[in-house]
C-alpha cells in the first residue's frame, strides 16, 4: 500500500496519534473532521492493514536509573536461519532492533543499569554467537529526540512537538503499580484506565491518578503508534554526520537546519557516537541524496563527512527494558 493511496483523512488520523496515541477517538474525530464511529472504523482498519502495528508509551529510562547501550553488529558466515536466529535472540533482549544494509548488518539498543550489567548481557551474547560476530561497535545514548512524523501530512510545518529522552536526567523512586502501569501500556497503549485497572487489580481511580503522576513526572512522555511506514511508501535511513571548525553559533544553526525537516524523526546524541546521528525517512533514495547535497551546501566549511545506512525492517520498539526487576529496584 502506498502512500498515495492513503486519503487526507487517514493521514490526519496517523498524525493525531503520532503524538498523542493514548487520545480517545472523540478527540480524533475533532482533529480529523470525522464522527467518532467513523474515526474509530478507520483506526480499526490501518491497523488491520498493519499499517498501524502497536501502540507504545515513550519512556525516559534516565528517570529509572538506566542507561542505553547502542550495538551495531557486522555478521559473518551465516546462514539466513542463523541470523534468524540471532535476530529472534536479540529481539528478547534489546528495547529496538532493525536490520540494516551498509556496514553493519544489525544495529539495536539494550537497557542496563550500569556497565557491569551490559557487560553479563554481552559475554553471554558473545558466548552463543561470537563466532558470527565480523565486528561490532558500541556506545552510550546520553540524549534521544523524538520528532513529530510531520512527513505523513505534509501540510503540517509545526515541528514543535517532540519528546527529549535524558533531557533531565534525574532517577525517580516508583511504586510496584507504577511499574505494571509502564509494563501493561508498553503492550498496548491505547487501552483504556479502566482496561489496566481490571489487569492490575486495582481501581481506576488508582489507575488514572499513578498514571498521570508518571506523566507529570515526565516518566512517561508521550504516547506513539508504531507505524509501518514501509506500507506508506518511505525508506529508513540513518546518518552520521562529522563536523569540523564548528563555533557554538554555527553548531545551533546546524541543529535547526536539520530539526526542522519534516523527514528528520530522530536526532541522537551519544557518548562515543558521531558529532550527529539523525535518522530520516524519505520516498526513495534520490530524496536522501538531495537532502545530503542540500546539508552540504548549506553549511560547506563545517560538515566534514556523512555517512549513512538503510534500515531494511524494524523488528522491535520498546521504551519498557525486558530486563527490568520489580524485585530489584527501590520501591515506596
Amino acid at each position: 500500500m502506498m502512500m498515495e493511496e492513503l486519503d487526507i483523512k487517514d493521514r490526519k488520523i496517523l498524525l493525531a496519534l503520532d503524538m498523542g496515541a493514548r487520545m480517545p477517538d472523540s478527540s480524533i474525530a475533532k482533529i480529523v473532521g470525522l464522527s467518532k464511529q467513523l474515526t474509530n472504523y478507520r483506526i480499526k482498519r490501518l491497523e488491520k492493514q498493519e499499517i498501524i502495528i502497536s501502540y507504545y508509551p515513550v519512556i525516559d529510562h534516565t528517570k529509572l536509573g538506566l542507561q542505553l547501550y547502542r550495538i551495531a553488529l557486522k555478521l559473518e558466515n551465516v546462514t539466513k536461519e542463523k541470523e534468524q536466529d540471532i535476530i529472534n535472540y536479540l529481539k528478547n533482549h534489546a528495547g529496538w532492533i532493525v536490520s540494516v544494509l551498509g556496514n553493519w548488518d544489525i544495529w539495536m539498543a539494550i537497557y542496563a543499569k550500569n556497565e557491569f550489567e551490559f557487560m553479563k548481557f554481552w559475554n553471554n551474547f558473545y558466548e552463543k554467537y561470537g563466532a558470527y560476530i565480523e565486528n561490532r561497535w558500541i556506545s552510550l545514548m546520553t540524549k534521544f529526540l523524538n520528532f513529530e512524523r510531520s512527513f505523513i501530512y505534509p501540510q503540517k510545518k509545526n515541528r514543535d512537538r517532540k519528546l527529549i529522552i535524558g533531557e533531565n536526567p534525574k532517577i525517580l523512586p516508583l511504586t510496584t503499580v507504577d511499574l505494571t502501569i509502564l509494563k501493561e501500556l508498553t503492550k498496548n497503549a491505547r487501552q483504556t484506565s479502566l482496561e489496566l485497572s481490571k489487569k492490575i487489580n486495582q481501581t481506576e481511580r488508582v489507575v488514572r491518578y499513578r498514571l498521570q503522576k508518571l506523566e507529570n513526572q515526565k516518566i512517561i512522555l508521550g504516547y506513539r503508534p508504531f507505524i509501518n511506514t514501509d506500507l506508506l511508501g518511505f525508506k529508513y535511513y540513518k546518518l552520521f554526520i562529522q563536523l569540523k571548525d564548528v563555533t557554538k553559533q554555527d553548531l545551533q544553526k546546524i541543529k535547526t537546519y536539520i530539526t526542522q525537516n519534516p523527514n528528520v524523526v530522530y536526532n541522537t546524541e551519544a557518548l562515543g557516537g558521531y558529532d550527529f546521528e539523525i535518522e530520516v525517512q524519505f520516498s526513495n533514495s534520490q530524496e536522501l541524496i538531495q537532502f545530503i547535497s542540500n546539508l552540504r551546501e548549506a553549511f560547506p566549511t563545517n560538515i566534514k563527512n556523512i555517512n549513512h545506512m538503510e534500515y531494511i525492517k524494524e523488528y522491535k520498539i520498546s521504551y519498557f527494558p525486558k530486563v527490568y526487576n520489580l524485585k530489584d529496584y527501590d520501591l515506596n
